[in-house]
């Protein structure tokens, strides 16, 4: 170990230089508030004054800025449901000493750099995801248009906009990709009901068809996808965290969400507008049922033995009270179980090896 820095009035040691490489590795990025963008109570995004934020070879200090409509790159013309965005800080003198100019902002669906500017000129320093919105207190507790907690009309009190909580920055993230994720509490958790990434893992996406035992999907292939890309299966205390606020289901329709009766299947994540939680979670409540990381066992014989329920998978054997003994929990309903389906429903039936079609998956994972 060497010494990094040490103070010299005239800085004629090169360790007592202060220099942008420096400042950078001292410290990336310096904020008072992990969360130095958010959503404010009128919907618009806000980038937090104060912050030190090294691009390139030049470090800029922030003002309080709304961004809107005027940062947006030639890859966004207006903000889209369903759609992530990316919000970049970009420095116009391309590190230039002796140009002291203001850094500029673009909001981009590119992931790398946005247009007009290369990867040395620019830094993304968070992102959102633009969904729908249910409109809630400071409590998260859902209200009517009114205001009164979950008085007239909560069910169908929801708009477009950027989901306040899906809203991430450098410090305040998941650890694992952002992207279609929205904070509820201290984990990350996926907007959408999971479908296929095409690379043998999972992604929150909307407008899609979730992955089911139609697909060949079952509580073990969940938990091996969701690990491919870094996130995990729910338990059922935090299924009732993310799904609360979601309307039941109805046997006669699919306002509230996707379980009209008469349904013969899935429908794309996504579809029911209103079938939103108090997090902003869509189909929590409805349409495929969400293995959860939870298993039981129904004892219902006096003794054990061991039983290959798997039979030629190569993967072993379980030690149960029956053939038919371990089970795995399931949360929030299917696409035809109406009422049934609601943000505490839970069924403790289904075999972990079971491959069933209305039954899929959401992720959640931690912060970082």
């Amino acid at each position: 170990m060497s010494k990094f820095y040490g103070y010299d009035e005239n800085m004629q040691n090169d360790i007592a230089k202060i220099t942008t490489p420096k400042l950078s590795l001292m410290s990336d990025v310096v904020a008072p508030d992990k969360e130095y963008l958010y959503v404010d109570d009128e919907g618009a995004l806000i980038l937090e004054g104060g912050v030190l934020i090294a691009v390139g070879d030049s470090v800029f200090k922030t003002e309080e800025t709304e961004l809107g409509s005027a940062n947006f790159d030639a890859t966004v013309s207006a903000l889209t449901v369903g759609e992530d965005y990316c919000v970049y800080i970009c420095d116009p003198t391309d590190g230039d000493a002796t140009d002291f100019s203001a850094e500029a902002y673009r909001i981009s669906k590119n992931t790398s750099y946005p247009n007009g500017f290369t990867a040395s000129n620019s830094r993304k320093i968070g992102g959102f995801h633009y969904g729908i919105v249910r409109a809630v207190n400071d409590e998260h507790v859902p209200v009517s248009a009114g205001g009164t907690a979950m008085g007239s009309g909560w069910k169908t009190n929801t708009a477009a906009g950027i989901v306040p909580n899906s809203v991430w920055t450098l410090l305040n993230r998941p650890t694992c990709d952002p992207t279609g994720m929205a904070k509820v509490g201290d984990m990350w958790v996926d907007i959408y009901l999971s479908s296929d990434d095409g690379d043998n893992g999972l992604v929150s996406k909307y407008g899609v068809n979730p992955i089911t035992g139609t697909e060949g999907l079952n509580w073990y292939i969940a938990n091996e996808k969701a690990l491919r890309v870094g996130k995990r299966l729910p338990s059922y205390a935090e299924f009732c965290q993310y799904a609360y606020g979601s309307p039941q289901g109805e046997d006669g329709n699919n306002t509230y969400a996707w379980s009209k009766t008469t349904n013969t299947g899935r429908c794309t994540t996504g579809t029911v507008q209103h079938a939103v939680s108090a997090f902003n979670i869509r189909d929590a409540v409805g349409n495929v049922w969400e293995w959860l990381d939870e298993l039981l066992h129904d004892p219902t014989a006096s003794s054990g033995a061991w039983y290959d329920p798997m039979n030629g998978q190569e993967v072993g054997q379980i030690w149960e009270y029956s053939a038919t003994g371990l089970r795995a929990l399931l949360g929030g309903g299917d696409w035809n179980s109406g009422v049934l389906d609601g943000s505490r429903t839970v069924t403790c039936g289904n075999f972990p090896w079971g491959v069933y079609s209305i039954v899929g998956v959401r992720c959640v994972c931690d912060s970082l």
